[in-house]
């Protein structure tokens, strides 16, 4: 695998907070551990080696022992209090390759999912035919970025080649503002359009799709949590 780095922001404080209509905060909380650790399952299986997590806020040793165990590969944490679009960007400036950015909320993400998004592309991406002459100057005219969007025009996973000179802005329908960002920079881009990948679990009626769809703990959490609501 070419080198890569994989980041998942994460904010642990008051978690999945539309889901509290129906969840307790504690099984909201169990929610958010077992939807991370179908993300973490399923990068591992796809072949990722390490992940960086970009925190919000501290977490307790305990905690960050215990994310540890949901990996086989390498887990690190840095803190950065700033909104996300901020702390992402920062990030980005930090690396000289590739990066993988994965929301941790992605009950239904699977390991087909993660290897689709750092693949080579499979037809020729789009390009914006005005390039930006300080992106040819970075020499970023030929690399991509690849997005995948969530069901409400959010972005679940992007996948950055340029992430020198490329910025994140995760407000409002943040899929076409970073279509519009790699227009602007004169970057390839292309969507990557999954169902599990877009599945975002944020309102009640969501937990659906992982009573059709999910597998193992997450599901098993969901169908005692309905039988218990009953």
């Amino acid at each position: 695998m070419k080198p890569l780095r994989t980041v998942i922001p994460f904010k642990s404080d008051n978690p999945k907070s539309r889901l509290s209509s129906f969840f307790s905060e504690e099984e909201r909380r169990t929610f958010v551990e077992l939807s991370l650790k179908n993300v973490l399952t399923a990068l591992d299986e796809a072949g990722i080696c390490s992940v960086d997590f970009l925190l919000k806020n501290p977490l307790a040793d305990a905690e960050m022992q215990k994310i540890k165990t949901f990996f086989n590969g390498t887990v690190s944490f840095q803190t950065d209090e700033r909104d996300l679009s901020t702390a992402v960007n920062s990030y980005l400036k930090t690396s000289a390759d590739p990066v993988l950015i994965v929301m941790a909320d992605l009950s239904l993400l699977t390991k087909d999912d993660v290897f689709e998004m750092i693949q080579e592309p499979k037809k020729e991406p789009k390009k914006e035919p005005k390039q930006d002459p300080k992106t040819m100057a970075d020499g970023a005219i030929q690399k991509l970025i690849r997005i995948a969007p969530g069901k409400d025009g959010g972005t679940n996973m992007i996948y950055i080649e340029a992430p020198d000179v490329y910025e994140v802005d995760y407000y409002g329908n943040s899929c076409q503002k970073h279509i519009n960002e790699a227009k602007k920079k004169g970057l390839l881009y292309e969507t990557y359009d999954s169902f599990f990948a877009a599945s975002d679990i944020d309102e009640p009626e969501d937990l659906e799709s992982i009573l059709k769809y999910g597998q193992g703990e997450i599901y098993d959490f969901v169908v005692n949590a309905f039988k218990n609501h009953k």
